[in-house]
């Protein structure tokens, strides 16, 4: 079973969702402006992709309360404004730091947090640091999975929660922007790893549907 997507038709999200290696995975690209009309319960993963303007999804803040009510996977990526749109995120904005790397013995300060997690055995801390965006400050309930180490505004960037009959996983990183914009190569190592296993969780997702 592959993906649903939201589709907000930038450039960065055709590239990626639509064209190139991680196409075939996506099998229900849903326009934004279609999202309240959609029956949502027929897919048991949703995307949000990162850089989806946040006041647009705002505006959809009960379709998401409700997909977490049925029991679906929201998965939203950064730089969406989740705080505006899903209940108990408060999330901190840091200013970011593009040039961290020039520095001599550069360290962002990303570490994985919970490598026993099934994502993060796949994944190594380089495959996720390219550059910060923000934190959590509160999440309720939930599993770390990576983290900023910051003196001031460190925090969580990556954690995988459950809410209420549903689950959430949710991340300040950036990766479809990046990648479908066609720079920073991490970003794309770390679709490689996380787009596949998301569709495999979406797999078993269906099955257990199917079961229950």
């Amino acid at each position: 079973m592959t993906l649903a997507a939201i589709d907000s038709g930038m450039s960065y999200h055709t590239r990626t969702l639509r064209q190139g290696p991680y196409e075939s995975l996506f099998s229900h690209l849903i326009p934004l402006p279609e999202l309240a009309n959609t029956d949502l319960s027929a897919f048991p993963t949703l995307l949000v992709p990162c850089r989806t303007n946040g006041n647009r999804l705002a505006e959809q803040r009960d379709v998401f309360k409700r997909y977490l009510d049925q029991g679906g996977f929201l998965v939203v990526l950064g730089e969406t404004r989740p705080d505006l749109f899903l209940d108990g995120v408060d999330l901190q904005t840091v200013p970011t730091n593009f040039w961290w790397w020039l520095q001599p013995g550069a360290d962002l300060g990303v570490r994985l947090a919970e490598p026993a997690h099934p994502l993060m055995t796949r994944l190594r801390q380089a495959d996720l640091t390219w550059h910060i965006h923000g934190t959590f400050r509160k999440l309720d309930g939930g599993t770390t999975l990576a983290v900023w180490e910051d003196d001031e505004k460190g925090g969580p960037i990556l954690v995988d929660a459950q809410r209420g009959n549903g689950r959430l996983l949710i991340t300040t990183l950036d990766p479809i922007y990046h990648h479908g914009s066609g720079f920073m190569p991490t970003t794309t190592r770390f679709l490689n790893v996380f787009l596949p296993w998301l569709a495999e969780e979406t797999r078993l997702r269906r099955l257990a549907m199917s079961d229950a």
